[in-house]
């Protein structure tokens, strides 16, 4: 082999090789530049969150969830009222509580029942009182910490659907009496405790108020069965049911959760099992994953649709559902290639459907109420809703479901008041049967307020 070839064949070596470092470099810069890129635009979504006044990370959230210096905290009387709190002797006998099966809304509870929830309210006269003393309170701040992200314990959640179920057991026992006004009292202090975790930025939290309140709904429906008002109660538990539509409840949630699953695509490596309650990817596996840039592109788009979520529930109710839908279409077409986000992130879009059911229920038990006072000062039922206005509504009020006016039927005895529910079909007021009554019930029905007296 002469010098020459040597040199040739040298040459070519030396031009792969430039060729290789030069698209090495070009990799390496076009990942710099990714990554940089996508860095900055992660910066200026949480930077524009900021800016609108939200709170960005778990230390930010704990502070943001505040009530005023001055205000006397109705947590801490309800967390006072736990400690006397008295579990049952057997909860199975008791309704609400247990399996024990209430009568139909219009028939006396059994005599065995009475007793066994007498004895029950008894045994909790001091956490009734504790109880009922928090309800008169504005504000409420749970001493949880929120910084914590998804470590956050919220502990009180099952004692406060346990006291609700008490002031509901304790109206139903004042209905049996015919005492209207401390029934009255113990169903606005159920909606109070219930209302203690308006502004607890916690999905779960709101979940939970939503079901005491919808529990509250359904006791005051027997009761008002059971028991007979006069006009001033009747006025007083219209306001406190109508006070009690919290529009942003399910917002401030979602401003909590976009802080807690934020804190992950930041730090993916704190996805313990023991923290998620579940399977997550080996450690090595989540730092290259944020290394390489891509949890802060799937917390970019997550972003970007929690924004969606979040600007849903400021339209109007009857526009949310299938805004919902529409977002939770867009998240399931997101590519797979954004593991962390289908990992992770839930499609919200039935929490917002069950709040507009909750409000719902509100509004049936307020137009109800109304109903009733127009039959008490006239001695008959109204022939529309058309009939309550001015004089005791403002407006007949409108159905979340699909913005018309909440409808309204006589029946052979008594009358219906209802929304057309989720389906957004009207199905003439058809009630929706207890669980234990699922065979027989029917395909389809409303959310109603039903009155047969």
């Amino acid at each position: 082999m002469d010098d020459s070839e040597t040199t040739h064949k040298r040459g070519r070596k030396l031009k792969y090789s430039h060729i290789l470092i030069v698209l090495l470099l070009i990799v390496v810069g076009a990942f710099v530049v990714f990554r940089l890129s996508v860095r900055s635009k992660l910066r200026s979504k949480i930077d524009a969150i900021r800016a609108a006044g939200y709170p960005v990370t778990c230390e930010e959230l704990d502070q943001w969830y505040s009530i005023p210096e001055t205000a006397e905290n109705a947590a801490y009387i309800i967390l006072d009222a736990f400690e006397f709190y008295q579990k049952p002797q057997d909860s199975k006998l008791l309704p609400l509580l247990g399996k024990a099966e209430l009568p139909a809304r219009n028939i006396p509870l059994s005599e065995e029942t009475k007793n066994i929830i007498a004895q029950y309210l008894s045994d909790n006269q001091k956490t009734l009182e504790l109880l009922h003393e928090a309800a008169t309170f504005e504000h409420s701040r749970y001493p949880i910490d929120l910084s914590l992200g998804l470590g956050t314990l919220v502990p009180n959640l099952q004692d406060l659907r346990q006291s609700v179920k008490l002031l509901n057991l304790e109206a139903m026992i004042h209905a049996e009496k015919n005492e209207s006004q401390p029934a009255t009292q113990s169903l606005i202090a159920g909606l109070g405790i219930a209302n203690s975790l308006s502004e607890e930025p916690i999905i779960v939290s709101q979940l939970v108020r939503i079901s005491c309140q919808a529990l509250t709904v359904s006791i005051l429906e027997r009761v008002i069965n059971r028991t007979d008002f006069t006009d001033e109660q009747l006025v007083e538990l219209g306001r406190d049911f109508t006070n009690s539509q919290n529009l942003s409840g399910i917002s401030r949630a979602f401003v909590g959760e976009r802080c807690q699953l934020l804190s992950v695509f930041e730090d993916p490596t704190i996805l313990t099992p023991e923290l998620f309650g579940g399977k997550t990817l080996p450690a090595p596996i989540l730092e290259l994953y944020k290394a390489l840039g891509l949890a802060d592109r799937d917390a970019i788009v997550y972003l970007d649709l929690m924004n969606d979520y979040i600007e849903t529930t400021q339209l109007p109710l009857h526009q949310r559902q299938r805004a919902a839908g529409t977002i939770e279409a867009k998240l399931k077409a997101t590519s797979k290639v954004h593991i962390l986000l289908h990992k992770f992130m839930p499609a919200f879009s039935r929490v917002i459907t069950l709040e507009i059911r909750a409000i719902a229920q509100l509004r049936t038990a307020r137009v109800g109420l109304a109903v009733q006072r127009y039959r008490l000062a006239t001695g008959h039922l109204p022939d529309a809703l058309a009939d309550l206005v001015p004089t005791y509504l403002d407006a007949v009020p409108e159905d979340p479901f699909d913005g018309r006016e909440l409808r309204y039927e006589k029946l052979e005895t008594g009358f219906v008041v209802y929304s057309v529910g989720e389906d957004r079909r009207d199905d003439g007021g058809t009630e929706r049967l207890p669980t234990g009554e699922k065979k027989k019930a029917p395909s389809s029905w409303d959310i109603t307020f039903i009155v047969e007296r």
